[in-house]
């Protein structure tokens, strides 16, 4: 009987959070509440996203283009994306499902923290208790941090006490926070970020890993650098960076080698039912996230998005074979009307639509782009090369690989201008963090050809660099300050 108080409990949870799209309009239902710390585990795993709730920023960035020869069009909803519309909904929509979706992973690890709480596990529950504690405030973090990402201003000094996004840190008086929401502001949802991720560390520390679809302490640690870059404390970018570095390893594509001579040709090596991740490569993932990575935007070779040429050239450059080049080369002939339908690039990561995959949500390759970051804004120079030098030679064809020195570079930001390009090409199409990174790098201009030729440009430092609050908040709480436009 409890099991099935625990499940229609659950139902309900789908069905208020599928048909009530306001920013907190998930409703419990107090009279079939799970009742075990298990009943609760089965609670937050339905809090972990299920559905994209970043991809489509991947348009609004230099990795994007629109192949305009092909027959296919960009979607509708997508467009608003890719030429920087003053409000990412479309006209008449209220809802915005990537706002809809975070705020319902807050509201669950919100339900648990709230439940535990007033809890003392039994020593028998008390491994399973703080696993799942622990996962809450991970979890809680992590939707705060794209929230704040997504819809506020970055972190720096002069942004901290500007308006972040509303933060609730208890479910109990949810009925009151889905009217008149305040806006907490920059530095205090940072700083509850940290918090949270601290509150996690102490609580994951030593327990087993029960799943890459849950954060665990090793796959917290990288999140962790990343807030701490994102903040430019680069030395605990560098602690935390190095903690995940110690414990696992870069995946070497020189493996693939033996796959890619198995085919015909190099251009049929990762297409139709196999994907970069489909290799060895997916041991390097440590958190898979945000749904079937296969339904997405760049991976149909007659899409009209497509990966950016200037991302492949990263991959080709100096002549030497850059395994990730197969991640974005459609290795299409371009003379052809086939090959002016597919266009230069593909998004190879993903097979078709028989293998599914989640989107890789943080991978151990990133520990090394950002301590390498880290260490060059440290004026630790010939530390952030060592850190260039372990990742290349695990991407680049090992009798072609030519380690990089100090000396090749002028200074300091030429270096910095290297570990950039080669985070992009890592972290193109993850996370959302190509467009995180142009954000907290300056917010630079960038320019999208589109529909006859037009051309839309994202100017430098524009404030279309933060999305607007949705329209269904506005209505809501209509006294909350608006982004600028």
């Amino acid at each position: 009987m409890k099991k099935i108080f625990y499940l229609n409990f659950i139902g309900m949870l789908v069905l208020l959070s599928s048909g009530c799209q306001k920013m907190l309009d998930i409703k419990p239902v107090n009279s079939m509440m799970p009742v075990t710390i298990a009943d609760y585990e089965s609670v937050l795993l339905g809090g972990y996203p299920k559905q994209d709730f970043y991809f489509k920023t991947e348009l609004m960035t230099d990795n994007a283009f629109v192949n305009l020869q092909t027959s296919n069009t960009l979607n509708r909803a997508d467009e608003p994306w890719f030429v920087w519309a003053s409000t990412h909904q479309l006209a008449g929509v209220a809802d915005d499902p990537y706002w809809g979706q975070l705020y319902k992973s807050v509201y669950y690890a919100n339900t648990v923290l709230d439940e535990f709480s007033k809890r003392i596990p039994s020593s028998s529950e008390k491994v399973l208790f703080e696993t799942v504690k622990g996962e809450a405030y991970a979890l809680r973090a992590f939707s705060y941090f794209y929230l704040v990402n997504l819809y506020a201003d970055v972190y720096a000094p002069e942004t901290l006490a500007e308006p972040g996004v509303p933060m609730p840190l208890t479910a109990v008086d949810i009925h009151q926070n889905t009217q008149n929401n305040v806006r907490a502001s920059i530095e205090k949802v940072w700083a509850q970020i940290q918090t949270d991720i601290d509150q996690a560390s102490a609580l994951l520390m030593g327990k087993p890993l029960k799943s890459k679809f849950r954060f665990n302490y090793n796959s917290l640690q990288l999140f962790k650098a990343r807030v701490n870059l994102f903040m430019g404390d680069h030395e605990g970018a560098i602690a935390a960076s190095t903690v995940v570095m110690n414990t696992r390893g870069l995946f070497n594509m020189n493996e693939t080698q033996a796959h890619i001579d198995g085919k015909d040709r190099e251009s049929e090596a990762f297409t139709n039912n196999y994907g970069m991740i489909d290799s060895d490569y997916k041991n390097e993932i440590l958190f898979f996230m945000a749904g079937k990575a296969n339904n997405n935007i760049f991976y149909h070779d007659r899409a009209a998005s497509k990966p950016s040429v200037e991302l492949l050239d990263l991959c080709r450059r100096n002549g030497v074979k850059d395994y990730r080049r197969f991640i974005f080369d459609s290795f299409a002939d371009l003379s052809t009307a086939d090959g002016i339908q597919t266009g230069p690039t593909i998004y190879n990561m993903f097979a078709k639509q028989e293998n599914g995959s989640y989107h890789i949500g943080l991978k151990v390759s990133e520990a090394y782009v950002m301590r390498a970051e880290a260490y060059a804004k440290l004026g630790r120079l010939e530390l952030a090369v060592t850190d260039l030098n372990h990742l290349l030679v695990n991407r680049i064809k090992k009798e072609e690989f030519v380690p990089l020195k100090l000396a090749d570079f002028a200074d300091k930001n030429q270096l910095l201008k290297r570990i950039y390009e080669e985070r992009r090409i890592e972290m193109a199409f993850e996370g959302g963090l190509r467009w995180f990174d142009l954000r907290r790098l300056g917010k630079p201009s960038i320019t999208h050809s589109y529909k006859n030729g037009q051309v839309y440009t994202l100017k430098e430092k524009d404030p279309r660099y933060v999305l607007q609050i949705p329209l269904s908040e506005q209505i809501n709480s209509p006294e909350m300050p608006l982004n600028k436009r």
